[in-house]
């Protein structure tokens, strides 16, 4: 796991010289329910590669209640829900996006537990891909 870390800072460092910059203007949102056995399995992963990427985290419970790994979290409120999703009466979690604090713009990276590697990838996609980062500008 620790070559993994490395390998996915070397490259977001090496693939954009700004990545100093890019973590003090993008963070991870994570929403999930306390019910959602998916969302248990998941969290441990979430918060693994948002610490070894060193990227800031907002976390929103949408029955505000606290999981293990995050045991303060942010209520999700429809205000929230509704910029995020679709339909905010029917959210499917775990869900994360990637969000330009500065912009307020994001993408969606995951819907449902997905393994590390594929939580990595779509974040290493999404800051490889010079288009997409200057649309959330």
């Amino acid at each position: 796991m620790l070559k993994r870390a490395l390998f996915f800072l070397l490259f977001i460092t090496t693939a954009s010289p700004t990545y100093a910059v890019m973590q003090d203007q993008y963070a991870m949102v994570f929403f999930y329910r306390s019910d959602c056995p998916y969302c248990h399995k998941f969290a441990p992963k979430f918060k693994t590669f948002t610490q070894q990427a060193q990227l800031q985290t907002y976390v929103f419970s949408l029955d505000n209640r606290p999981i293990t790994e995050y045991p303060v979290p942010i209520p999700a409120t429809p205000e929230i829900s509704q910029l995020f999703f679709e339909n905010p009466r029917n959210i499917t979690v775990p869900a994360t996006f990637l969000i330009n604090v500065n912009s307020r713009k994001f993408v969606k990276v995951s819907i449902g537990d997905v393994t590390y590697d594929e939580l990595e990838q779509s974040v290493k996609g999404i800051f490889s891909d010079r288009a997409l980062l200057e649309a959330m500008q």
